[in-house]
């Protein structure tokens, strides 16, 4: 996999593309056909809100759903994003051909280097064993700069293969599509980190919270405790979002309705938000909607949250998506993320009032003219937290000007998605608050008086 050194950004800073939606759609219209899609619609209007949301339907999609979704600032956006979303679809799920089938005993003793099933962070399958033929197809390191064997399950995605995949669950994560190879990576890893910075503020401003709150497997804990682990994330401070931002939120103001964004960034330092918004929509809708973003940029997070928050509530309302489960039905640990919230819980950590609030020009941020340097500067991060593999497979579709990739970053978490497994990362950050809170209650009685 070759990469350029520069690829400048259309308009300068800011989105991750090198050409703009207009000219993005005019390319791939024609060919959409190809990918399955009879036909892009608008349902923005199916709500109130009024941020622009389409659908590309791909009824004979060989997938579990067959409406791809997309959203954006105007129409165009919106119709662009839900089209890219379906050919990536439609891509990872064509015919690979593995590089090889051996076993993973087989290739560490031929000396091929190859990633270990069990670097990536996801749950193996039952009958999996390491003296066990199954396919592998190449990645390119874009960290070491090599070729490596990655299992042929954690690079595509479809409903049938050949043989039992290695994995339990076989999920989208790290799937992303662009202009060129360069979009479409840049665009993956912010999807990678995050799923890892979501999983890693619910563990603990969340899960953490609730298990010390309620005395699950310990004594209760006061009000101050579980507070200081929710403003581990804290909301950020409305009235100091960036101008258009601040527009996109009064939409849903202006709809009745209230938002809270959390600032969820890791210790990656790589801005990552979560938006969101609570409407009783009536019982077989979710009573709660919510929106994620990460970018080297901001303020790009940010409207990449708000937006999709709109993308949730049109979708939800729409009722299309062949994989929304209704909030009675019984699913598995995999499901929970697809199924709709019968409550919502005001005294949470995303909706209860928080004393600490984050101006949003207090939170880091990197706005660069250049795809390639919000690449370097993200693989730098990832580097930094002492992982050294990000893996990228070549999954671009023939006879279609788009790029398709799928980038693996070993040991960075999806629990928050998948529910699958909890990874070094997620434990890590979950013993070291729990060392971090019980130093601050030692202190605090240490420095009481006699």
């Amino acid at each position: 996999m070759k990469l350029r050194k520069s690829v400048p950004k259309v308009g300068g800073g800011g989105v991750h593309r090198e050409f703009t939606a207009e000219q993005t759609y005019a390319r791939i219209e024609p060919h959409l056909r190809r990918a399955g899609v009879t036909r892009v619609a608008e349902i923005t209007w199916l709500d109130r809100v009024g941020i622009p949301v389409y659908n590309a339907i791909a009824p004979r999609s060989n997938d579990i759903i067959s409406v791809y979704n997309g959203k954006g600032l105007t129409n165009t956006d919106a119709r662009t994003s839900a089209a890219m979303e379906a050919i990536e679809r439609f891509s990872a799920a064509l015919p690979v051909r593995p590089q090889v089938i051996a076993s993973y005993e087989e290739l560490v003793a031929e000396g091929r280097t190859v990633l270990d099933p069990r670097e990536n962070n996801a749950e193996l399958s039952a009958h999996y064993r390491d003296d066990l033929p199954i396919s592998w197809v190449e990645a390119y390191d874009l960290m070491n700069s090599e070729s490596i064997l990655i299992p042929q399950a954690s690079a595509v995605y479809g409903l049938k293969f050949h043989e039992p995949p290695c994995y339990k669950v076989l999920s989208t994560n790290g799937l992303a599509s662009g202009n060129s190879l360069e979009e479409a990576i840049c665009h993956a890893l912010t999807e990678l980190i995050e799923r890892d910075s979501m999983t890693n503020a619910e563990l603990v401003s969340s899960q953490l919270a609730q298990v010390l709150e309620k005395g699950i497997f310990v004594e209760p804990q006061p009000e101050h405790i579980t507070s200081y682990l929710r403003e581990l994330h804290p909301h950020v401070d409305l009235e100091t979002l960036p101008p258009l931002a601040k527009s996109l939120v009064d939409k849903f103001h202006d709809a009745g309705l209230k938002m809270r964004i959390v600032h969820i960034t890791s210790d990656l330092e790589i801005p990552s938000f979560l938006a969101a918004t609570s409407e009783d929509l009536g019982p077989t809708t979710s009573q709660g909607h919510g929106g994620f973003g990460t970018h080297p940029d901001a303020s790009v997070a940010l409207i990449r949250a708000i937006t999709e928050c709109a993308q949730g509530r049109a979708v939800d309302i729409q009722a299309m998506r062949e994989d929304i489960r209704l909030p009675t039905e019984n699913v598995s640990k995999y499901q929970n993320h697809v199924q709709r919230s019968a409550t919502i819980d005001k005294g949470a950590w995303a909706w209860q009032p928080m004393r600490k609030q984050v101006a949003f020009d207090e939170i880091p941020s990197w706005t660069t003219d250049d795809v390639m340097t919000d690449i370097k500067l993200i693989l730098d991060r990832i580097r930094a937290a002492g992982i050294d593999r990000a893996l990228a497979v070549d999954l671009s579709p023939p006879g279609i000007p788009v790029s398709v990739v799928r980038v693996i970053v070993p040991r960075l978490e999806s629990w928050a998605v998948d529910h699958c497994k909890i990874g070094p990362r997620g434990a890590a950050v979950w013993n070291d608050t729990l060392l971090e809170l019980s130093a601050r209650i030692r202190a605090a009685e240490l420095s009481k008086p006699a």
